[in-house]
């Protein structure tokens, strides 16, 4: 059900907070004001909601039809595990972690079930953390899926509820009640779902008691594990890329800081060779200050953050090599696809690299079968740096 705020009583309405408990997203951190008026204060950021408003819930509208797979190639052997994988434990109503490489394919694994799902009148949400891998995962999947129209949700998006699969941010689960029956839940270990109890509540509320669920990351978290480990999740590996070339493996150098010499170098040697080159650094000032350090070396460069109003337009001139040293913080961490880069992680040891991360951002680069070059820059090698690179080196092992 499709779920909105009302002002106004309404007979068939629920109240939004109602005697210390948020009916809007299940929470009970409230707060009442000086009139007795209570206030959720975990939606606060997604709209005030308090024990005036009402929750209007209504079945939401959609035709069924006749989805179909036009693909256009055939997946790989690995890829066909991993999609008839999906498609079995989805028959038998199991849930389901599929773990795949950075790179592996994983969008076009899920295509199948996908359509099955469909055709059986389910309803989906696909869950993707950030909102530029949403904008390219659904013009890929639009692509694929020629008569099923494809929603991108996100903050300030206006919703159509006649489209068939809705790719959504977390965040946007709050407009749901009950509705789907199936909820394909990507990078499930990463920002912000991590030790996130508002958007676990979000997926509880948006799903039904019916609803199965698919996992998907290129990392298992300990909490995943243990659901793995106690059978509560059915579990598959896909431990190579489509085009079955190994993993870059990060090359570990000491640098003191983002203005070492060593640095430098380094980035001005790789300037001059075919490839572009993504820079990561750990915080958005770090990002900043480094952009400028670099202009003044006459290295043509540009930054993306979360800052950043205009951050297609940035990847867009990346892509069309307008530039060649794109300056990153974490937010090209994941599920963004890019051809013939390099990767330099600067002060890798920082906390902001945890072991996923730096798996993560170390898979930026292969995408298209190319040899490419990872390098971990620090001062000391941190515990997060060393078992990356070794989960990297055993996933190169597997066949």
């Amino acid at each position: 059900m499709i779920e909105r705020i009302s002002n106004y009583f309404c007979d068939f309405g629920i109240k939004a907070v109602d005697k210390g408990h948020c009916n809007r997203c299940d929470g009970y951190n409230t707060k009442k004001d000086f009139r007795g008026v209570e206030y959720c204060l975990d939606c606060f950021l997604y709209k005030e909601v308090n024990s005036s408003m009402y929750l209007i819930r209504r079945i939401r509208k959609t035709s069924q039809k006749k989805h179909e797979l036009n693909l256009g190639f055939d997946l790989s052997d690995l890829q066909k595990t991993g999609s008839n994988f999906l498609v079995e434990n989805y028959s038998n109503g199991k849930d389901s972690f599929l773990q795949a490489v950075c790179g592996a394919g994983k969008t076009e694994m899920v295509l199948e079930v996908i359509v099955e799902a469909l055709n059986k009148g389910n309803r989906i949400a696909f869950v993707i953390p950030r909102v530029e891998i949403i904008k390219q995962v659904a013009l890929r999947i639009q692509s694929y899926l020629p008569y099923t129209k494809v929603c991108s949700l996100y903050g300030g998006v206006r919703f159509d509820e006649a489209f068939d699969l809705i790719i959504l941010t977390p965040q946007q689960l709050i407009r749901f009640y009950q509705e789907f029956d199936l909820m394909i839940i990507d990078e499930v270990d990463a920002f912000p779902f991590v030790d996130n109890l508002f958007l676990e509540r979000l997926v509880k509320k948006s799903s039904n008691e019916k609803s199965l669920f698919i996992y998907m990351s290129a990392t298992v978290s300990l909490k995943y594990k243990k659901l793995i480990e106690e059978n509560y999740l059915a579990f598959h590996m896909i431990p190579r890329r489509f085009h079955n070339q190994d993993l870059a493996v990060p090359i570990f150098v000491q640098a003191d800081s983002y203005q070492d010499i060593r640095i430098i170098e380094t980035i001005k040697s790789l300037n001059e060779t075919t490839k572009s080159m993504i820079v990561y650094l750990p915080s958005i000032k770090m990002g900043k200050v480094f952009k400028e350090y670099l202009t003044g070396l006459n290295i043509n460069c540009d930054l993306i953050t979360s800052e950043i109003k205009y951050k297609a337009s940035v990847l867009k001139d990346f892509e069309r090599g307008k530039f060649k040293v794109l300056i990153s913080t974490t937010i090209l961490e994941r599920g963004v696809t890019f051809h013939n880069v390099n990767v330099i992680v600067i002060e890798a040891a920082n906390k902001v690299y945890n072991e996923a991360t730096l798996i993560q951002i170390a898979g930026r680069v292969g995408r298209s079968g190319d040899e490419a070059i990872v390098l971990f820059l620090s001062k000391e090698k941190s515990d997060a740096m060393v078992k990356a690179r070794r989960k990297i080196v055993e996933f190169n092992k597997k066949k």
